[in-house]
């Protein structure tokens, strides 16, 4: 498999994607597109040019950690379409915004693989907004009505979920549930 590894350029929007959406850097690395939409973080010793030259000589089916899904079709809505992998959620583990905080029960759904019912949110939960209407761990509200969550959220928005001090996941807003992406393989039967 062919794959493209981005240049000087495209990393630095892709950094500045991530530290917007989710306030957050990542690690020093080379990004890799490897399909349409589907980029890997690498971080081993392989320069870039050593890894194309790879790449062009035998046949790499994969080099690095699955990272993100990235839709870059749609230019205005570039930032809003990055959804972080399963297995690199835990690098947004320092994330400050468009992060939703899960209880005991909401954790135990998300790791069996069901959607997250926002319709009752639990009493304990807190959700913080700024300005722009994005998640994140600034200042603290209860939530008392599903309103107020929606309100809250852009509609159809990747968030980041935390439980106590873990990144567990990266979900999909869209109405009052957050869609589930653990893969089948991972999920957890009670």
């Amino acid at each position: 498999m062919r794959f493209e590894i981005f240049k000087k350029k495209q990393k630095q929007e892709f950094d500045h994607f991530i530290k917007e959406k989710y306030g957050f850097d990542l690690p020093s690395c080379q990004i890799i597109k490897q399909s349409t939409d589907k980029l890997r973080i690498f971080t081993g010793n392989l320069s870039e040019h050593e890894l194309s030259v790879l790449s062009g000589t035998v046949r790499v089916e994969t080099a690095g950690l699955y990272l993100a899904t990235w839709d870059t079709t749609n230019e205005e809505k570039k930032q809003e379409s990055i959804r972080l992998s399963f297995d690199a959620s835990f690098l947004g583990k320092d994330a400050t915004k468009n992060v939703l905080e899960l209880d005991d029960e909401q954790v135990k759904q998300w790791f069996k693989g069901d959607d997250i019912s926002l319709e009752k949110p639990s009493e304990t939960q807190s959700l913080n907004t700024d300005s722009n209407h994005k998640l994140t761990f600034n200042q603290s509200i209860t939530l008392t009505s599903t309103n107020e969550l929606t309100n809250t959220l852009t509609s159809q928005e990747f968030i980041l979920l935390k439980y106590k001090d873990e990144i567990v996941g990266c979900g999909k807003l869209a109405q009052n549930k957050i869609l589930n992406f653990v893969p089948k393989e991972r999920r957890i039967k009670y």
